[in-house]
């Protein structure tokens, strides 16, 4: 991809229309308590998480258009960052080639990220549109957690969920009449193996004023059918997805939910979601880890039955605040947060917010297995203040 991408560019410096460069900077603060579970131990940690955003727009000519994001991302902290450092040798899921996830050595205490994010070029056919490179693709209608979605959905507990992680694909949409549509592509992971890459066809369509989705996926042996709708009854919207995998692993998923308005200026959500490849007791959460569903499929709850619930309320023009609470119903642990956002000027933003995790905080271990008493409690509680600048 990336020799691809320098054809790409050497192109791009030939053309006469004028880029549009854009960013933004972030600055976390993080602040954790110490966790005290057991064989799970850990001191109370602050960190600096700094990702900069560099986007680079271009249209070539009235039918090309050009995309690139590249994120370098500054991480200090007060204690060692060894889980992070580690997590960066993981192949990059659902991409043919990446650079490499960290720029220099970095020390046992701080360490720079870099991604390229976005990569592609967009062709506006005159029947669809033809995208081809690094890009997002996302599927399902739930809020809170979409069984048809595959392709590196945030985990719930992600601090920064404003650009989703890319992936390598090809990709076909096209409108069929006003109300349908059809999306079809190939994604590519590693080398373009097929244990590594997926292909996907989903249409949607409206009728009756309700909107109707049925998505099929192929990824690593695996075959995906999902169906959705969403709609409105009275005041109030519903949504409701399922998704059915079959292949070297067979499992459910299903999400069901509601939103209404408590005034024109707040917003609650409730949705049930059930996880198939979970585990209905904690005792099985590692060995569920294992299977396919977590490494290719996009699952990362651990549970079986989970509650989910949100809201949203504008306080005034420039003052936002924010709730949200998933529950574990299979082992009564929790993951509450809290966040306000302040516009502070045209092109910044002030965040403060807080995570709470409720559950057995306990980690044991025997000489075949590792056991966590919940999911959500071995978490530990963290504030956060974020300054957000746009440019």
């Amino acid at each position: 991809m990336l020799a691809r991408g320098s054809m790409i560019i050497l192109l791009l410096l030939s053309a006469p229309a004028r880029p549009d460069f854009t960013g933004s900077l972030k600055a976390f603060v993080i602040t954790q308590e110490p966790i005290e579970g057991g064989l799970l131990t850990a001191p109370e940690q602050s960190s600096l998480q700094m990702p900069l955003r560099l986007m680079w727009d271009q249209n070539l000519t009235g039918r090309v258009n050009f995309e690139s994001h590249l994120q370098f991302t500054q991480v200090v902290s007060t204690e060692s960052i060894g889980a992070l450092r580690r997590a960066t040798l993981r192949d990059p899921t659902y991409r043919f080639d990446d650079l490499d996830a960290t720029l220099g050595d970095g020390s046992e205490k701080s360490l720079t990220l870099q991604n390229l994010d976005r990569f592609n070029v967009q062709i506006r056919l005159d029947q669809g549109d033809l995208t081809l490179g690094r890009q997002s693709i996302a599927f399902g209608n739930s809020r809170f957690v979409s069984p048809s979605d595959v392709f590196l959905p945030f985990d719930v507990r992600t601090l920064d969920q404003e650009y989703r992680r890319g992936v390598d694909a090809v990709r076909y949409q096209a409108s069929i009449g006003d109300l349908s549509e059809i999306d079809v592509g190939f994604v590519m992971g590693a080398s373009a193996q097929s244990q590594t890459s997926a292909a996907f066809l989903q249409a949607r369509t409206n009728f009756q004023g309700q909107d109707y989705q049925i998505t099929l996926i192929d990824y690593a042996d695996q075959v995906l059918l999902g169906v959705g709708v969403e709609g409105s009854l009275g005041s109030s919207g519903y949504w409701a997805e399922v998704a059915a995998t079959q292949g070297s692993a067979d499992y459910l998923r299903a999400s069901l939910g509601v939103d209404f308005a408590l005034n024109a200026f707040s917003l609650v959500m409730v949705e049930y979601h059930y996880n198939g490849p979970g585990s209905e007791d904690p005792e099985g959460y590692l060995a569920a880890q294992e299977g396919v569903a977590f490494d290719k499929g996009g699952v990362y709850l651990l549970g079986r039955h989970y509650l989910a619930a949100g809201v949203q309320a504008q306080v005034n023009p420039l003052l936002s605040v924010s709730g949200q609470a998933l529950m574990n119903l299979s082992d009564d642990s929790a993951f509450l947060s809290m966040a306000t956002s302040y516009n502070a000027s045209e092109n910044t933003y002030i965040d403060v917010g807080y995570y709470h995790f409720l559950g057995d905080a306990v980690v044991t271990a025997t000489d075949l297995e590792i056991t966590q008493g919940s999911e959500y409690g071995i978490f530990p509680r963290s504030l956060y203040v974020s300054l957000r600048w746009y440019f």
